[in-house]
């Protein structure tokens, strides 16, 4: 029991003199921060809109029969052929007013020609009534015909000429607007399948927006990574504060 009253009172006396021989001591420290600063970037949006009412560069009715749209029974199509002026501009769209006299199905459709150009005039039919154009209730037409109707299909079927497609079962509202960006040549279609008491064309009018593109700036924050120097305040042993490391 002596013996460890005289270990602890020499570790009491060792620590009380260590304590005794440290001084405070300024000494330099390096260390790390971050500021925020900025950077002008520029930026584009929309601006401005512009809107035209379109003409048909061509406009024609075809008497044809054929399962191409949607896998319905078609009898006959309204076709309108258009040229939409709007190279230079981020964004276009065209807007379909529907017609209000317009009962019964119909469906419509949005094709992009740009590259293929208008489709040609419907061949005229002067085999009509002839017995071998027929299969059973369906007009087979002339070999020209037949050709038409084929490159007709390859257009309307493919995937990469597609913008919009809808019926009447899935259309609510009057107006379908579709974006045509960089589309030159503009195709639509409507048609009217058996039993529709529509008479006349489902679209009434259609138009063309587009829109301005504007430059902006504006300032990003971002973090910038520095270091300086300062004093921090340690105990050290005296003769390290007088005599140096």
């Amino acid at each position: 029991m002596r013996k460890l009253s005289l270990f602890v009172s020499a570790v009491v006396a060792i620590s009380l003199i260590f304590t005794a021989s440290c001084v405070s001591k300024e000494v330099p420290v390096t260390e790390t921060y971050y500021e925020t600063e900025y950077r002008t970037e520029t930026y584009t949006e929309i601006g401005e809109e512009h809107r035209e009412f379109l003409a048909p560069k061509t406009s024609r009715w075809a008497p044809i029969y054929f399962e191409a749209l949607w896998g319905e029974v078609v009898m006959g199509i309204y076709y309108d052929g258009f040229e939409t002026d709007t190279a230079g501009y981020p964004k276009s769209q065209v807007r379909l007013i529907l017609s209000s006299a317009t009962t019964g199905h119909w469906a419509t459709g949005i094709y992009d020609l740009t590259g293929v150009g208008q489709i040609p005039q419907y061949p005229p039919d002067p085999a009509l009534w002839d017995p071998d154009s027929w299969e059973g209730t369906k007009y087979l037409g002339t070999p020209a015909q037949q050709e038409w109707l084929a490159n007709f299909n390859a257009i309307i079927t493919s995937p990469r000429h597609l913008l919009y497609g809808i019926t009447s079962d899935q259309h609510t509202g009057r107006d379908i607007v579709v974006d045509i960006t960089g589309v030159e040549e503009l195709m639509i279609i409507t048609h009217s399948a058996w039993g529709s008491t529509s008479a006349s064309p489902v679209i009434e009018r259609v138009q063309l927006m587009w829109f301005n593109e504007i430059t902006k700036e504006r300032q990003i924050p971002y973090q910038v990574e520095k270091q300086r120097t300062v004093t921090k305040t340690e105990k050290v042993p005296i003769w390290e504060a007088i005599f140096g490391k």
